[in-house]
């Protein structure tokens, strides 16, 4: 699967609709610091663990890497840094703002040390909100693009490809109507 493909089948996962910034860095290519140890350019060090905390929380280690392993924090972070308008990434930080103010304003604790019952509780919250918002030429609301940047990190990264997705590098054979309990997982 070429990345072209990859972004076309990241969005049908949204209905179609792609953070276009995101878009932009996959096509040219970006990459992260490799195995190099991470330092953030965009995001202060605060910032980051609260992006890995969410990124994983919305791809979540199961019997594949979660979004934490695939390092999608380092991928916002490259978009952030290097593929955002201003605008974007000015929204972006505001809406890491506001989820450690709300977690404050209910809970009386910073996000990372609220309970989990209370994390989740918070994020419904703002995809509930993001969901009701009326399309806004200021763009998406904050959560809408925190998760279309964690899917888009994940699915277009070695460990989205190759562990939750199948990879066959050389198909025998296309069945495009396979019962899923027949394949087990969808196709990279």
């Amino acid at each position: 699967m070429n990345r072209r493909e990859a972004i076309k089948r990241v969005g049908l996962l949204f209905g179609g609709v792609l953070y276009a910034p995101a878009v932009a860095g996959l096509l040219s290519g970006c990459r992260t610091g490799g195995e190099a140890a991470f330092t953030p350019r965009t995001l202060t060090p605060e910032q980051n663990e609260l992006v890995v905390h969410l990124t994983e929380m919305i791809i979540p280690e199961t019997d594949t890497p979660g979004a934490k392993a695939a390092r999608v924090n380092e991928f916002v972070d490259l978009i952030l840094t290097d593929w955002a308008p201003a605008e974007d990434r000015d929204r972006f930080l505001a809406g890491l703002a506001d989820v450690e103010a709300r977690s404050q304003a209910a809970y009386q604790v910073a996000f990372l040390e609220a309970t989990p019952e209370q994390q989740v509780a918070l994020l419904t919250q703002l995809e509930d909100e993001a969901l009701a918002a009326p399309p806004s030429p200021d763009g998406q609301p904050f959560f809408l693009m925190l998760k279309q940047l964690t899917l888009l990190g994940y699915y277009t990264s070695e460990i989205g490809a190759t562990q939750e997705l199948q990879w066959l590098a050389a198909p025998g054979r296309y069945d495009g109507c396979a019962p899923l309990e027949e394949v087990g997982r969808t196709w990279a």
